[in-house]
């Protein structure tokens, strides 16, 4: 048997009502919807031309006709997944189905799974089927049915035979397999099967995890309005460049380390621009400033992030003191119906910023404040590192409520207040050199 007249055999089963196990009242009642099952049992190909999209809509709406008093399953014991099935089949292209049913597909099982797949873009990954180019029993099937399947591939690029295969399977099962992941595999042990379908899933190209997009920011409010034509804002190119990366990010993982990335640029900056400040306008530019300038970068990042801040503390950004604007940050987060203090004090201790035990005092915004220097460094580290003895923040982590508000309402604005706010700062700035040019020998 050719995988094109399985299909079509199913079909036909699916749309056959036994009439035995149905009470002459309901017959009586449903005989239009008997006879046009049957009146679409003898077209049953018509899946496969360009009618196929309206074929499965006309048994949709068939079995939408059926009285809520008269079960689909009482009806066509043998339709439980017809739909899917369908749908599945609609994708084929005919012209790849006269081969026959392959003598492997009894070898593979369909089995429920209990993870997700989701395209780049964030929506979720319905279907997808690798089909191994060698060895049939190497292909797997990841199905998500608890949406209704749409028009998820085009002929040209789904995978046809193992398609089919995973077609004929669906359409064979007895129960309705709607609501639920499946994979098809022919692996039988349940880890195995699945993280191969992983695998697959990864090379492809789609994530296991949702991306979470970061929220647009009210963190820049006042900023634009401090800006000066007097002020020679030619000094930040470098990071200008980097800023425009910031905007460039979607979701929050990225935002956090393009934000971090500009802040590492400031960290350096600043310590530089003490050094070139202490040499004085006239003096020459000589050996012992280059000593002292890589003896002040020399530092530990977490130090020089630490002393950016303090830096920055009195600092007046979009017209208001940083301080100010992060200690409102702090109330607002401890403050929203959705903060859950128990998962705050346990995302600290996950981070490293608080011991084990010692609680951060909520309603001391000044003890809070004191931990933004590292809780910034540590959500950098804990993003970028994935050693086994650290805590590792991916979007799967971003599922707690309060570790999402922490980063959305607090880390991040905080950040592009600074990154983008302190090329505005008034003179003494920080970050700006006092001369353009050293004198050298």
């Amino acid at each position: 048997m050719t995988l094109r007249e399985k299909i079509i055999e199913i079909i036909r089963f699916g749309l056959t009502a036994d009439e035995t196990i149905l009470s002459q009242e309901w017959l009586d009642e449903i005989t239009d919807i008997i006879l046009e099952a049957e009146e679409l049992c003898a077209v049953a190909a018509n899946i496969f031309g360009e009618e196929g999209a309206n074929f499965v809509e006309q048994v949709n709406l068939l079995f939408g006709r059926l009285p809520l008093a008269t079960p689909r399953e009482q009806v066509f014991p043998k339709a439980a997944n017809l739909l899917t099935f369908l749908r599945l089949a609609n994708n084929l292209d005919p012209d790849e189905l006269d081969a026959d049913v392959p003598a492997d597909l009894a070898e593979f099982v369909i089995s429920e799974a209990h993870f997700d797949a989701f395209r780049k873009g964030g929506h979720a990954l319905n279907l997808f089927i690798y089909e191994h180019p060698g060895d049939l029993r190497g292909s797997v099937a990841f199905l998500d049915l608890r949406q209704p399947l749409g028009e998820e591939a085009s002929p040209v690029s789904i995978p046809h035979r193992t398609a089919a295969c995973v077609s004929i399977i669906v359409g064979e099962q007895a129960g309705d397999l709607t609501g639920k992941v499946w994979v098809v595999s022919t692996i039988t042990g349940e880890q195995q099967r699945n993280f191969y379908c992983k695998y697959h899933l990864l090379l492809a190209g789609f994530l296991l995890t949702n991306p979470v997009f970061a929220p647009s920011t009210a963190a820049l409010m006042g900023i634009p309005e401090t800006l000066r034509i007097t002020d020679n804002y030619n000094q930040f190119s470098e990071p200008f460049e980097i800023l425009g990366e910031i905007n460039s990010r979607t979701t929050v993982l990225d935002t956090l380390l393009s934000c971090y990335h500009v802040l590492e640029n400031y960290m350096i900056r600043a310590q530089i621009v003490k050094v070139v400040d202490q040499s004085g306008a006239s003096a020459l530019f000589g050996i012992r400033h280059f000593k002292q300038m890589e003896i002040s970068v020399q530092n530990k990042e977490a130090h020089h992030l630490s002393s950016l801040i303090k830096t920055s503390w009195d600092k007046q950004i979009g017209g208001r003191a940083f301080k100010d604007s992060v200690r409102d940050m702090f109330h607002l987060l401890f403050s929203n119906p959705a903060f859950v203090a128990n998962e705050f004090h346990g995302f600290l201790e996950k981070l490293g910023v608080r011991a084990t035990g010692q609680q951060l005092a909520l309603n001391n915004l000044n003890e809070a404040c004191d931990i933004l220097p590292k809780l910034l460094y540590q959500v950098r580290c804990s993003i970028v590192h994935n050693k086994e003895t650290e805590f590792h923040l991916s979007n799967r982590e971003l599922s707690v409520p309060t570790v999402l508000l922490t980063l959305t309402d607090l880390c991040l604005p905080a950040m592009q207040r600074l990154a983008f706010g302190l090329p505005s700062v008034a003179a003494p700035n920080p970050l700006r050199y006092a001369r353009e040019a050293l004198k050298l020998y």
